[in-house]
């Protein structure tokens, strides 16, 4: 079996779940906007977790908003049955690895508890269900200021993940094994994410600068531009709401690194004031993205990205 997931600290977390139930033989790494484009080539027998659902893989696992019609698609059941045997699982959750979790623990166990029973006794282990609840808080954004400014386990871990450097893939998969077998201190002393981990907390301060010079505050909405600026040092990425903190959202523009001509536009709460009402994964569809309520990305052609980008800050602007 394959697994096709997202290079993201979710998307490995799935990883490590999977790998312990399933025999997984080799992986896809793709972002979400090469999902919903059509521009992977799915398999019978494809694994599937934390993004878009394809119609020829085998299991889907998935808790964005904006993919819950296709759940119903894949099973032939609602959207109020959030696990299926042999089909995986789709619910609205802090995490796709919750979901995964899930998965396994309820809709499978007794069908695998023979055949994968050190698999589920790992499953059920206070070590992996730390882990989870760490991707729930991560992916969920549950973070503190304390997290944010001194970010320590697995929050400064996830930090060293970026899904856009193909070139990583050997890390990637490094991480799911590490995730997956060992704790989190046996983790953080293995000698390239000590080293990853040492390399964000010492950019923190340079990218600080970067965000206070292409930041501006237009009522209660951050906007980020960061075109034009190469090598940026992103792996904080809630930093930003740490010097803003009566904003409630924030427009991020950049330059697609993976597509030429196209301008990455990306909304989220401020996860230290999320009194926002828009839901950000719906705005997004319109303009071919997607995601949570609270949290999303789209690609656009560069020559309809100042009109999508006014069209967007007018949306998420309260008067």
């Amino acid at each position: 079996m394959r697994l096709v997931t997202r290079a993201d600290f979710d998307g490995l977390v799935c990883g490590a779940l999977i790998t312990l139930m399933e025999q997984i033989d080799s992986y896809l790494f793709v972002e979400p906007k090469f999902m919903q484009d059509g521009q992977v080539e799915i398999r019978r027998g494809d694994v599937i977790a934390n993004l878009p659902y394809h119609p020829n893989c085998t299991l889907w696992f998935d808790h964005h908003v904006t993919n819950a019609f296709a759940w119903c698609d894949h099973t032939g059941q609602s959207e109020d049955v959030p696990l299926v045997p042999d089909k995986g699982g789709f619910r609205i959750a802090p995490s796709a690895a919750r979901v995964v979790y899930e998965y396994y623990t309820v809709a499978m166990r007794e069908r695998l508890r023979g055949d994968r029973g050190r698999g589920m006794e790992m499953l059920d282990s206070p070590r992996m269900k730390y882990l989870l609840d760490e991707a729930d808080k991560i992916d969920a954004a549950l973070l503190t200021p304390e997290d944010v400014l001194h970010p320590a386990g697995y929050v400064l871990i996830s930090m060293t993940i970026d899904g856009k450097f193909a070139e990583d893939e050997p890390y990637w998969l490094k991480l799911i094994d590490y995730l997956r077998d060992k704790t989190v201190e046996e983790t953080l002393r293995e000698p390239e994410i000590a080293s990853r981990c040492e390399k964000i907390l010492a950019d923190q301060e340079r990218l600080k600068g970067i965000l206070l010079a292409r930041a501006k505050l237009d009522g209660n909405v951050i906007l980020l531009d960061l075109r034009g600026i190469k090598d940026i040092p992103e792996g904080n990425r809630f930093l930003l709401y740490t010097l803003f903190p009566t904003a409630n959202i924030s427009v991020k523009v950049a330059e697609d690194s993976q597509r030429p001509n196209t301008t990455a536009i990306s909304v989220g709460y401020n996860i230290f004031n999320p009194t926002s009402n828009v839901n950000v994964g719906e705005l997004l569809k319109n303009y071919g993205g997607g995601g949570h309520k609270v949290v999303g990305s789209s690609r656009v052609p560069d020559d309809k990205a100042e009109q999508a980008l006014r069209e967007i800050m007018a949306a998420v602007k309260e008067v």
